[in-house]
């Protein structure tokens, strides 16, 4: 006879004694359950003693939990946290160096435990974590253990960084700025001082004025990947929360230090695969980069400033100089104007006051400083599509201007200006890395690939928003190549003309109205079962096979991975954390099982609970599209397991 659905079979182990067999019943109270285990082991005071799950991080067993317990779960028998807390503690007091050492590893290996760590943080745990670290007394192995306990601790939130006192975090800011320091603290302390920076804007502000930002570009140079991607959280976090001001006058800075060169010759294109912790950091970067030309896409042309008068004067006169001082010699006022207002007709703005073009916000200024970058820095290509299209007359010109305005707001539109950061996203464009004023070189290419595509178009005026939809295709197909370089770019984007862009069209369109035919659906309709089911078979397979999953908080990203799959007869889920670059791990290494039989529903979107609780701030969007949740029995409650697929591709 099968047992109650509420009673699951178990082994509980101890040290030195026969392991026990036992049919746990979920309904008994806990300390119940102790005491009986206990009693087979002639042990008294019960209460002095806890259960652990044997496997994986050793979580205890609570109330809470202990529905997580499942048929063939192997459980060990150990001291009570709040004992085991006190132990390891009074071991950190210890005047022997090799009982601290011991008393930390232990920490370090039930840190991730919410119930361990609770009773470590009541009975001042990080206080005597902080005073190690303070002191600095062991700069080795000792250093590196108390450094990893506290980032444990910390990350159960019980604790706000914003507690932590300024000598404590001068004290790790020694230890980023020290040389010939152990290869193993440093990570760490540049871990921690991103915490802070993130979560307290005046300790952040502490963390910048002590730490230079040429000791963060020391790091970065050092062959070791993970310091530099620490190193590289830290100067994203300090980024982020500086004034606009101040990020402007930092950027300029590590790029007159030659910082994108570096990261473009020796991270983006090192011999070692790019983690996806330093992808979302150079995207990161990326961002703050084009975030800096918000503030000119959001400025309107100023009709009375005289600088920006010159801008536009400069603009005509470098498309019509010999022509427009041949034409003005002798001219009067008036005459004088009438010829400026011909010439910015035919430079393409709408209006012969070219200041009310520029009043359109976006692209404001940037418009303007994105066509007289072209002038200055391609006169010859400035001066032939100005000038090709300006003497046409047979309706067929393509107007610079109109076009420069409406393409600065498309670009910015692709790449996001001024839109916050995702918490997640790692698409960066590794040829904004390539060479400076990337977005005002990238305006250029594609300024003359729109002249090309209006001539292959044959477009007159009334085509302006057909040709502005082509453009768009093209720029963003071919950014999602992610060229490494602006000449690739510059390749590819001119490999798709018109003719390939209506060719994919009409691919795409057809297998779109194929699928609907009605001998398609016919036919498709007798070969459904068969698909089905090697459609069915494929997907257990790939199941089984598992995923990689990188746990996110929401306060800001973590380091960790975990991975899931489906047991090779489909009953259970097995899951488990994993360290990050470990080979994929074994079945029996997973410590987690969930049967499929339990399972209740499968949430994506804005239904799962783990984003539902994020907001709804743009930069949630790409965490909308990757999460789902599968709800299952957790005794009388339903209990979630959350995930972030790995890409769309994954999700899919």
């Amino acid at each position: 006879m099968a047992p109650p659905r509420n009673v699951v079979k178990i082994a509980v182990q101890m040290p030195e004694a026969i392991p026990q067999l036992i049919q746990l019943d979920q309904a008994k109270p806990l300390a119940a359950v102790l005491k009986e285990v206990c009693d087979a082991w002639s042990l008294v005071h019960s209460e002095r003693y806890a259960l652990q799950f044997a496997d994986g991080h050793r979580s205890y067993i609570t109330e809470n939990n202990r529905t997580e317990i499942k048929n063939g779960s192997i459980l060990c028998l150990s001291t009570a946290p709040d004992l085991e807390a006190e132990r390891l503690l009074g071991g950190l007091q210890s005047g022997s160096r090799e009982r601290r050492r011991e008393a930390l590893q232990h920490l370090v290996l039930l840190a991730p435990d919410v119930t361990f760590a609770q009773e470590v943080v009541s009975r001042d745990g990080l206080q005597r974590l902080g005073t190690i670290i303070e002191d600095g007394d062991d700069l080795g192995e000792v250093l590196t253990l108390a450094l990893r306990a506290f980032l444990e601790l910390m990350e159960h939130g019980m604790v706000s960084w914003e507690t932590l006192s300024i000598p404590f975090v001068r004290k790790v800011v020694c230890y980023v700025n020290m040389n010939l320091m152990d290869a193993s603290v440093q990570p760490l302390a540049l871990r921690l001082l991103e915490s802070v920076t993130l979560s307290s804007p005046a300790l952040g502000q502490l963390v910048k004025s002590e730490v230079p930002l040429d000791r963060l570009l020391v790091h970065l140079q050092v062959m070791n990947q993970q310091l530099q991607t620490k190193a590289m959280a830290l100067l994203t976090a300090l980024l982020q929360g500086a004034s606009p001001a101040e990020r402007k006058h930092m950027l300029d800075y590590l790029w007159q230090r030659n910082l994108r060169q570096f990261i473009y010759k020796n991270i983006i294109h090192s011999a070692t695969p790019l983690g996806d912790e330093m992808a979302h950091h150079l995207y990161v970067l990326q961002a703050l980069m084009l975030g800096l030309l918000e503030p000119r896409m959001r400025t309107p042309l100023d009709p009375y400033s005289q600088e920006q008068r010159e801008q536009l004067q400069a603009l005509r006169q470098a498309a019509f100089e010999s022509e427009g001082e041949s034409l003005g010699t002798g001219l009067s006022a008036d005459r004088r104007r009438s010829l400026c207002a011909r010439e910015f007709r035919k430079l393409g703005f709408s209006n012969s006051n070219p200041a009310q073009d520029l009043e359109r916000v976006p692209p404001g200024l940037l418009a303007l400083d994105n066509m007289l970058y072209f002038s200055k820095h391609a006169p010859s290509a400035y001066s032939r599509v100005v000038l090709e299209n300006s003497s046409r007359e047979d309706k067929h010109e393509c107007p610079f201007a109109r076009s420069s305005i409406q393409l600065t707001v498309l670009l910015c539109e692709l790449l996001r200006v001024g839109e916050p950061c995702s918490e997640t996203a790692q698409d960066f464009s590794p040829m904004f890395f390539g060479q400076d004023q990337s977005f005002h070189e990238l305006f250029c290419v594609s300024i003359q690939l729109l002249n090309k595509t209006w001539k292959e178009m044959r477009a007159t005026q009334e085509d302006f928003d057909k040709v502005m939809q082509v453009v768009r295709e093209q720029l963003a197909r071919t950014l999602a190549l992610k060229p490494s370089s602006l000449e690739l770019f510059r390749t590819k984007v001119n490999a798709l003309p018109y003719g390939e862009v209506l060719r994919l069209r009409q691919t795409e369109r057809l297998h779109q109205e194929g699928t609907l035919a009605p001998p398609i659906l016919e036919l498709r309709e007798k070969l459904k079962p068969e698909l089905m089911g090697l459609i069915r078979q494929q997907r257990l397979l790939r199941l089984c096979e598992g995923t990689l999953f990188r746990k996110i908080s929401s306060r800001r990203r973590q380091d960790k991975l975990w991975f899931c799959c489906l047991s090779p007869n489909h009953k259970m889920l097995q899951y488990g954390d994993v360290e990050e670059g470990a080979s994929p791990p074994t079945l029996e290494s997973l410590p987690e099982q969930l049967p499929v039989a339990d399972i209740k529903a499968l949430l994506t979107g804005k239904d799962c609970p783990h984003v539902r609780e994020k907001g709804s701030g743009k930069q949630n969007k790409d965490l909308y599209e990757l999460a789902f949740s599968i709800s299952y029995d957790h005794g009388e409650a339903e209990a979630y397991l959350n995930f972030i697929a790995p890409s769309k591709r994954e999700m899919g």
